[in-house]
């Protein structure tokens, strides 16, 4: 992920431990907590914030560097959706 340079990268890893134990990207963003919130009732389907609960270094690590993008002039797809969505 852009935003994301060695050190940060290297704190990631060894907040995750062994990485061999996600056997999935989605197991990874379930286990760091960015995963939005579903509240699921007869028919409705509701996404909320992302959930409280995971890893909250490496969750914060991960936001910083993609505020960092948005803000910055070269921010690609992340900084698009941004702007399309504020």
């Amino acid at each position: 992920m852009s935003g994301i340079d060695m050190i940060i990268s290297l704190a990631i890893i060894s907040c995750m431990r062994d990485c061999k134990r996600f056997s999935s990207v989605k197991q990874v963003a379930y286990y760091v907590g960015i995963v939005p919130r579903v509240d699921i009732s007869d028919n409705s389907v509701y996404y909320g914030r992302i959930v409280s609960r995971g890893c909250h270094s490496i969750r914060r690590m991960i936001v910083q560097a993609t505020w960092s993008l948005v803000r910055c002039q070269y921010g690609g797809k992340i900084k698009e959706l941004y702007q399309k969505l504020y």
